[in-house]
C-alpha cells in the first residue's frame, strides 16, 4: 500500500488532490455556481473545516502528503477560476495551514518539515509557494486578508525550539529590519502560552533563549534601539535583559570566529543551501555544529 493510500485512512483524506477536490467540492454548491456574485465568506467555512479536520489529527507524513498536495495544485492545478476566486481559495488555504502549525500545533517537526517542503521559493517572496513569507491570523477568524508572518508571531509567543529552526534556515537573515524581531522577543507584551495539549508555558526563560539565538545569528544589536524603546515605557519581559545580549554585539569588537560563521552563513543562504549545505563541509562535527546556530 503507497503512503498516500495509508493516509487516506488514517487521515480520512479524500483520493486524488486534497486541494483539487476540495475546490470540486465547493464549486458544486449551487450557491457558488456564479463565483464572481459571492464573496469569499460563502466558502470559506468549509475550506477551513475541511483542512483543519485533517490538520488536527494528521501526522508527519500525511503532513508531508499534504504539502506535497498544496505545492502541486499550486504549480500544475488545472482548474482555472475568476483570479480573485483563485487567490482567495490559496490565501485560505496557506492561513489554515500556518495557524495550524504554528499557533495549534506549535511543533518544531512540523515547521521544519514546512521549510523543507517549500525552502526551494524562499528566495522569492513574492512567490506564492514561499510559505514561510505569508501571513496569517493566529486567533482565527474568517479573514484570511491580514496577519503576521510565521517569524514574528514565533517571536510574540517567545518558541524558543521554533525560533531555533527559523534561524537555521536562514529566515531571520532575510529579514529586512531583524532588530523588530529582538524588540518584538522583548518588548512584546506578556502573556502566558498555552499549547493544544494545554501546558503552561514559562515563556522568560524562552525569551532569554531566544534573546542568545539571536545573537548566534546577528553581529549587531542595536542596544541604543532598544534603550529607546523603554525610555517611551515599554516594559521589556526581561528585566535584566543585557545579560543576555553579549558585549561583542553592541559594545565590544565582534568575535572573529562569529564574523567567520556569519560570511560562511551568508554564502550559503545566498546559494539557498542552509542549513544541509553547512553539513557538506569538509570541517569537524563541532564546527558544523557551530555554523548551525547550536553554540
Amino acid at each position: 500500500m503507497n503512503n498516500s493510500s495509508k493516509v487516506c485512512r488514517k487521515t480520512s483524506f479524500p483520493r486524488g488532490n486534497i486541494f483539487c477536490n476540495l475546490i470540486d467540492k465547493i464549486v458544486k454548491r449551487p450557491s457558488l455556481q456564479f463565483l464572481g456574485q459571492w464573496g469569499y465568506h460563502c466558502y470559506e467555512p468549509r475550506i477551513y473545516r475541511t483542512l483543519a479536520k485533517i490538520l488536527r489529527y494528521v501526522d508527519l507524513d500525511g503532513f508531508d502528503i499534504l504539502l506535497t498536495d498544496y505545492i502541486a495544485f499550486v504549480e500544475k492545478s488545472g482548474h482555472r477560476f475568476e483570479l480573485n476566486f483563485n487567490l482567495e481559495f490559496t490565501e485560505i488555504c496557506v492561513n489554515t495551514i500556518l495557524y495550524w502549525v504554528f499557533a495549534r500545533k506549535g511543533n518544531p517537526e512540523f515547521v521544519e518539515l514546512l521549510l523543507k517542503k517549500t525552502k526551494d521559493y524562499v528566495q522569492d517572496r513574492s512567490c506564492s509557494l514561499a510559505l514561510i513569507w505569508r501571513t496569517f491570523t493566529p486567533v482565527y477568524c474568517p479573514s484570511p486578508l491580514s496577519g503576521i508572518t510565521p517569524l514574528l508571531y514565533v517571536a510574540q509567543t517567545r518558541q524558543s525550539n521554533i525560533l531555533k529552526i527559523l534561524l537555521q534556515y536562514g529566515i531571520l537573515e532575510r529579514e529586512r529590519n531583524p532588530i523588530n524581531i529582538v524588540l518584538t522577543i522583548l518588548l512584546y507584551p506578556s502573556r502566558v502560552r498555552i499549547m493544544v495539549d494545554h501546558e503552561l508555558i514559562d515563556i522568560q526563560e524562552d525569551a532569554k533563549t531566544c534573546l542568545l539565538l539571536c545573537s548566534r545569528v546577528l553581529s549587531a544589536i542595536s542596544v541604543k534601539e532598544i534603550e529607546t524603546q523603554l525610555s517611551l515605557g515599554r516594559r521589556p519581559i526581561i528585566q535584566n535583559w543585557m545579560d543576555y545580549i553579549p558585549p561583542a554585539r553592541y559594545k565590544d569588537p565582534c568575535e572573529l570566529v562569529h564574523l567567520c560563521r556569519i560570511t560562511i552563513r551568508t554564502q550559503l543562504l545566498a546559494n539557498n543551501m542552509l542549513p544541509n549545505g553547512i553539513f557538506s563541509l569538509l570541517i569537524p562535527t563541532r564546527l558544523q555544529n557551530f555554523l548551525n546556530l547550536e553554540s
